[in-house]
This record gives C-alpha cells, structure tokens and sequence, in this order.
C-alpha cells in the first residue's frame, strides 16, 4: 500500500488585524512593527478621567502644544516591537560584555596611570545620575504622549537610559576593583560639586516639565545632543591623547547606542517640522531655549579639556547640522 501526503495551501481571509488593514488595506500583509503600533492606543469609551488632571482624558492629545493630524506618522525607522527591540539590545550587550572580558582578562586595568583612572571617576561616575533622570523624563514622556508610536519608542529609550546608567556603574566597578566607595562619591560629586550643578539643575527643572514633547526635545534632543557627545565621545578621545585607550573600549557600547537613537529622534522632529509652520516654530523656541541652557551648563564640565568652549561650539554646530537636516534652522 502507497500513501502520498499531499501538501496544500490554505489562503488566508486577510493578512492582519482589521484596524491596521483600515491603513494598509487588505491585501498588503502587516509587518511586525505595523501591527505592533498602528492604532493600539485607545481613542475613546473611556470610563472616567484622570482624577489627577480631570481636565484631559487619559490618552489625550492636547497635552503636548505640537499639533499632529495623525500621530501614527511619528513611526520609529528602526521598526522597534518588543521582540525586534530585545534581540538587537542582546546582541549588542553579548558583544559588549566581551570588550569587559578582555579588559579584565588581559589586566589592562592595571596599565591605566593613576591620573587617567581619577578622571574617570571625576568625569564619569556622576553621569550615572544623569542617566537616571533620562530615565525618568522618557518614562514621564510615556505616560503623557500620545500615540503608539511614540509612547512605545520612548519606553525602550527609558529602558536603554537605565541600561547606560547600570552600564556606567560596571565600569567603574571594574575600574577600582568594586570599590562601591567611588559610586558614593560620583553621587556626592552630582550633589555638592559646583562643576556639576548646573547639568543637576537642568535636569531637575525638566522633572516638572508637563508637556511631553517638550520634555523629548529637552531631554532626548538637546541634552543629549551636548552630554553624550562631551561627556562620553570627547572625553574619550581626551583619554586616548594621554595613551589611555580602554576607556575607548569600554564607552563604545554608548558611542553605538547614540548614533543608533539618533536617526529615531531626528526622524520624529523632521515629521514633526514638516506638519506645520506653527510647529516648526515652536520646535525652533523651543529648542533655542535649551541649547543656551546647555552651553551654560557645560562649560564647568569639560574642563578635562584645555579647550572647552571649542568643544562646546562643535557639539553645537553638530547638533544645529542635524537640525538643519530635519527642516529646523536656528
């Protein structure tokens, strides 16, 4: 007796959810991300308003001045769900973990000059709390944005902020040996040190910021746009003038992770630009306002460099570049 199993091809009724057909239609197949984002927030049937602000529905547009005819067009171009956005962050810690690896097994730690390594721990450790206040903006920006797009995206960058701030703290572990001691002063140092309390103030002030884009703008656009690119990126070059290169290493992780959340935080205000000229000139205000708070701010913070405010200037002029790019010209 023969018997053949044949194989058969079932057609599916359609190809994703309704509500995303609705935007696609029919015949076009979801991607992963599209499903993920598209119209998942709730728009109404809301059973009773925010006792804390009764004046706004909980999923609420009018929080934010910036006006947007669809929400949805803020979409993240690195097409992050939850698995996309899991996979890529493991595998870049899988490769970071082997630059920590390689420090520790070859004792590079002991080869640092003992100027070099009190740098570090001057100029490093106190990020660890700016990190934790990043932290907190994104995560108040999910709570009050509007729109899938956006409120997912910012939760995996509350979620990277808290990774940079653990990830500060295991270099410097490794750095002194785990000594917890120099975690205290770098906490001490952001609290009491005058060099640092005009970076403590910026990010306290935004802590009251209710408008949730303006708080990403603050915070993911400019901050960021001046702290990162001085504080990790130019004082690791500072290191490596003064033949210390493991810092290099060990901040690349950092130095990737930026360049990646650029292209998501550039797109968003080029869409946003691009709607309307009264966002455009807000954004514009908006933005003008920071960049003097930062370039105020920074000045006591990259005295690990004999040039300071050429280094503040470049970051700016890297910055108003990026801008320029997205439709916004200071």
């Amino acid at each position: 007796m023969e018997l053949n199993i044949a194989s058969i091809e079932i057609e599916p009724k359609r190809h994703t959810f309704g509500h995303v057909a609705k935007r696609l239609g029919e015949d076009r197949p979801a991607s992963r991300y599209e499903e993920a984002m598209y119209d998942a927030q709730p728009t109404e049937n809301f059973h009773y308003r925010p006792q804390w602000e009764p004046e706004f529905e909980i999923y609420d547009k009018n929080r934010t001045k910036i006006k947007m005819n669809d929400w949805y067009d803020l979409l993240d171009p690195r097409k992050f769900h939850y698995m996309s956005y899991v996979s890529t962050r493991a595998s870049q810690n899988a490769a970071n973990e082997q630059s920590f690896e390689f420090v520790e097994k070859r004792g590079l730690v002991n080869f640092i000059k003992k100027d070099n390594l009190k740098k570090v721990f001057d100029f490093l450790t106190p990020l660890r709390h700016y990190e934790y206040g990043a932290n907190m903006n994104n995560l108040a920006i999910v709570d009050r944005v509007y729109g899938t797009a956006m409120m997912s995206a910012c939760l995996f960058q509350a979620e990277d902020r808290l990774g940079m701030a653990q990830h500060i703290t295991k270099i410097i572990l490794l750095l002194c040996d785990n000594d917890v001691s120099k975690l205290d002063a770098g906490k001490d140092a952001w609290l009491n040190c005058p060099n640092w309390q005009g970076l403590r103030k910026a990010v306290e002030d935004s802590f009251v910021e209710k408008d949730p884009i303006r708080l990403f703008i603050k915070q993911n656009l400019v901050f960021d746009g001046f702290v990162i690119p001085l504080m990790i990126n130019e004082f690791s070059k500072e290191m490596a003038k003064n033949e210390e290169m493991t810092i290099s290493m060990l901040t690349e992780f950092i130095v990737s992770w930026f360049e990646e959340t650029i292209k998501w935080i550039d797109s968003v205000v080029k869409v946003m630009a691009n709607e309307s000229n009264e966002n455009k000139e807000l954004l514009t205000s908006w933005i003008k306002e920071d960049i003097e708070i930062m370039e105020n701010t920074m000045e006591t913070l990259v005295s690990f460099s004999n040039n300071p405010k050429e280094l503040i200037s470049t970051a700016k002029f890297d910055l108003v570049q990026r801008l320029d790019k997205c439709g916004i010209s200071l």
